[in-house]
């Protein structure tokens, strides 16, 4: 079997255009159908509206505190830097790192 160059753009064109029209016919299929659906509702318990305006109160912080960067920078600068070596394996342990 042997394809004609010529005809293979007519078939895409018709391909695409057949395809259009089943998107049209989906469409309007849908907003035809949501008209007759009532909207959508959420109700947060307490403690869901809590965490969200929790949420909202830290998307202000910032996650690095330069501050304290700032002071770690300066004590390893002049050696005053103290390192608690048990106090961070203990956490690693505890799983809080």
């Amino acid at each position: 079997m042997r394809i004609d160059p010529n005809k293979l753009s007519e078939i895409t064109r018709k391909t695409v255009e057949a395809a259009r029209g089943e998107q049209v016919s989906e469409v309007d299929a849908a907003a035809k159908s949501s008209q007759a659906v009532p909207a959508d509702q959420v109700n947060l318990s307490h403690q869901a509206q809590q965490i969200q305006r929790a949420h909202q109160a830290l998307s202000g912080v910032p996650e690095v505190r330069q501050e304290k960067v700032a002071q770690a920078k300066r004590k390893l600068a002049q050696g005053t830097l103290e390192i608690d070596a048990e106090a961070i394996a203990r956490r690693i342990v505890e799983g809080g790192i």
